[in-house]
């Protein structure tokens, strides 16, 4: 199942990737003291690839500037979000639900690493989640996918939010 992770980020992407690397080891700390749970991290300077026991997240080493700023325009058109580095998320299917909570928790950390806007596609590309100028949103519109962002699990982000549904947000 592939997720989609839009931030913006000043940082160059080796540095990205160690960061990430270190919040989900913060993330797993427990599992990785049990030897429950395995990161690694295989980032270099134009590419950021971290695997984890429950999912991978890695951006493509060729993003050329014309295909990052053509998703910047896209994401900022369509949903008001000015975001400049894309990962792709791969959960692994057997242990998605986990996967999903542990996720969420990185995100929560990426949120609190700078206000920059983040946004989060779900493997349909039906959007979950987004911060603009610092105000995170929870998409309320989420038919079958509410499961992913119930009260409980949105604890997990440590961040506050407001809901918004955004496909009437959309047709505006």
């Amino acid at each position: 199942m592939d997720f989609s992770l839009y931030i913006g980020s000043d940082l160059p992407k080796k540095e990205l990737g160690e960061l990430l690397y270190s919040m989900i080891f913060e993330v797993l700390f427990v599992e990785l003291i049990d030897y429950e749970a395995e990161v690694r991290d295989s980032s270099f300077a134009q590419e950021v690839n971290v695997v984890c026991t429950y999912f991978s997240m890695d951006t493509n080493s060729d993003d050329d500037d014309d295909y990052t700023e053509r998703f910047r325009k896209a994401n900022l058109e369509s949903y008001g979000v000015d975001t400049n580095v894309f990962f792709s998320i791969q959960f692994k299917s057997y242990s998605f639900e986990i996967g999903w909570l542990k996720l969420l928790e990185v995100i929560g950390k990426l949120l609190q690493l700078n206000d920059s806007d983040l946004f989060v596609l779900d493997d349909t590309s039906y959007p979950l989640l987004k911060r603009v100028k610092g105000r995170l949103l929870i998409n309320s519109n989420l038919d079958y996918r509410w499961w992913y962002l119930t009260t409980e699990n949105l604890e997990l982000l440590n961040y506050p939010y407001d809901k918004e549904d955004f496909l009437k947000e959309s047709e505006k």
